[in-house]
């Protein structure tokens, strides 16, 4: 019998993933549990184990493609007891073989109807090709009838436009130095979520410029007296603060729901990360219930976890609240567009030595400029005000983040 390999949902909200290696090759004998390849959706990067043992066949190209959730993508042909002789003859040749029990399975295995209304797509205009390589195609002036399709049939997909445009791109040509790169998953669902933002968020911003010397102090504290080797850093001391001044404010940890506004009971504080070039927001989970080195610590382990892959798509959903920092770049001021369904998002700028006036003298004081994103559909200015002036409080009076 042969057992199919379909792209598994892991996400509620999931509805495509793409294949971006395969960890095996055709015609290989898999082990249930061994890694069959990995796959990306527009929030995370994981392996896909094999359903069961036998030989795995059939395996879908590596093309940068959406695929469906559900959608076959290999199979692997499970031999009965009394093959395992034939298998292991079969493995010591070299030579693979196909159950004929599997070979009837796969004959009359129909096609996923997905791919069949693309193919009907592609071949009423002559040229087989997926929807996103003729947009791309279409975007950058390219003439289908010159791409060499990679895929099955000579299917024509978005890797192989831009593998054509990049060789057209290295000849020489006065009037084209040119790149297009197409979006991967991640990319378009960034661009698709941040666009439906300014559509249908009507954002205004709020500017704090904060001392930010008592808090200082208190994280060279801190890291002196810490036993844990994860450092302390700024944008952990803002998680603890912000979620604390949120308990006072809940119409910055809402979101709009229809005509209503959906007050959450916890905060959970997003943080907007670099991976590898694209933006995700993995969450800090009831913020406010947790102390200062729990939060220091859960911020590091996101950070691995995002450096090495391995973020489930758990922990990048959820968030009632979103920080950006981007100090750490020299960045002195910037504004943020709201994660939706979120309705608001801190931007924090760079520390750094700033004249201000204290007592009628001008002194240097290490100041930080704070920006507030909110949506006017159910934060007013004072409401807003009123939390950054809170959170003011907070960040200048923080003698000690125990």
């Amino acid at each position: 019998m042969a057992v199919e390999v379909v792209l598994p949902k892991v996400d509620m909200d999931m509805e495509t993933g793409v294949i971006a290696a395969w960890r095996v090759a055709e015609g290989d004998v898999v082990r249930q549990g061994d890694v069959l390849f990995e796959m990306e959706t527009d929030k995370a990067l994981m392996d896909v184990e094999a359903p069961g043992s036998g030989r795995i066949r059939g395996l879908a190209p590596v093309d940068g493609e959406p695929i469906a959730v559900g959608t076959p993508v290999a199979w692997i042909d499970v031999a009965d007891e009394g093959d395992a002789v034939a298998e292991s003859v079969s493995a010591s040749s070299g030579v693979p073989e196909v159950a004929p029990a599997a070979r009837s399975v796969a004959a009359i295995a129909p096609a996923s109807p997905i791919a069949a209304d693309a193919d009907e797509r592609t071949q009423a205009v002559g040229i087989r090709a997926t929807p996103l390589a003729r947009a791309t195609a279409r975007e950058s002036g390219i003439a289908l009838e010159a791409v060499a399709g990679s895929g099955p049939r000579g299917r024509i997909g978005a890797a192989d436009v831009a593998q054509h445009h990049a060789r057209a791109a290295s000849q020489p040509s006065p009037a084209d130095d040119d790149r297009l790169v197409p979006f991967d998953p991640v990319r378009r669902t960034i661009a698709q979520r941040l666009a439906q933002s300014v559509r249908e968020a009507p954002h205004f911003f709020m500017t704090a410029h904060v001392d930010m010397g008592a808090l200082v102090a208190a994280l060279d504290a801190h890291r002196a007296a810490a036993a844990t080797t994860t450092r302390a850093s700024v944008t952990a001391a803002l998680v603890y603060l912000v979620s604390r001044t949120l308990v006072d404010h809940p119409m910055l940890n809402a979101s709009v729901d229809g005509d209503a506004a959906r007050l959450h009971r916890h905060a959970h504080i997003g943080i907007a990360m670099d991976r590898d070039g694209d933006l995700v927001v993995p969450v800090i989970r009831r913020a406010a219930s947790r102390t200062f080195d729990d939060t220091v610590r859960e911020l590091g382990r996101l950070r691995e976890a995002i450096a090495s892959h391995a973020l489930a798509p758990s922990e990048l959903r959820g968030a009632t609240f979103t920080i950006s920092n981007l100090g750490m770049y020299g960045v002195d001021a910037f504004t943020a567009i709201i994660n939706p369904p979120e309705s608001a998002i801190l931007a924090v700028g760079r520390i750094v030595d700033t004249p201000v006036g204290r007592d009628g003298r001008v002194v240097l004081r290490p100041m930080a400029t704070l920006t507030l994103s909110a949506d006017h559909r159910i934060i007013d200015g004072t409401a807003a005000a009123r939390f950054m002036a809170d959170l003011r409080r907070a960040i200048e009076d923080a003698r000690s983040l125990a």
